[in-house]
């Protein structure tokens, strides 16, 4: 939201008239411009989504978190926003949806759980790309319950294919028509 800044425009007619005024003006409109942006600045940087490098640093010193050299400002964004806002209760549901964030779409993952049996759940991660698995090893420490054992499994996906299904339901009502004797 950076504005154009023209002093000038706001002087009334009469004193518009006068050149030292105009050119005192005109020289204080690149600091207008500076305080501009530094307000927009502040302004983006209150909201995680449109922090930049500053202020994403500053949700990750409040947060207690200590980025690699490496980690793009995206990944350091997620990883922001999966520890501010955490809600409980953690059930499976609240789980996928947290790992959707984490993993970019609810098809790049599913979970199998046996409750039954072993106190056992399987995160099963379609990806090769492991850049992600921090985040997820953190999630699910936080999230799953201590006597349930989180298991994550990485398969990688060599190729992607279109599957069309499809399928026709028709309905009729048959009346039969007779005619009256008689």
């Amino acid at each position: 939201m950076i504005r154009d800044v023209d002093l000038v425009s706001y002087l009334p007619p009469f004193i518009a008239e006068y050149k030292e005024t105009n050119i005192a003006l005109e020289a204080e409109n690149p600091e207008f411009i500076l305080i501009w942006k530094a307000v927009d600045r502040a302004l983006k940087n209150e909201f995680i989504a449109t922090a930049d490098e500053y202020g994403i640093s500053k949700f990750e010193k409040i947060l207690d978190l200590h980025p690699k050299d490496t980690d793009p400002l995206d990944s350091r964004r997620m990883r922001v926003q999966n520890r501010w806002f955490n809600a409980l209760p953690y059930t499976i549901r609240v789980l996928a949806s947290k790992l959707a964030e984490c993993l970019g779409g609810e098809y790049n993952f599913s979970i199998e759980a046996d409750f039954g049996n072993t106190y056992k759940m399987t995160v099963i991660i379609y990806s090769s790309d492991d850049s992600q698995d921090e985040e997820v090893k953190y999630l699910l420490s936080m999230m799953v319950p201590v006597n349930i054992f989180p298991e994550i499994v990485y398969e990688s996906v060599t190729s992607m294919t279109d599957l069309h299904c499809g399928a026709f339901l028709e309905q009729a009502d048959i009346i039969e028509l007779r005619q009256r004797r008689g």
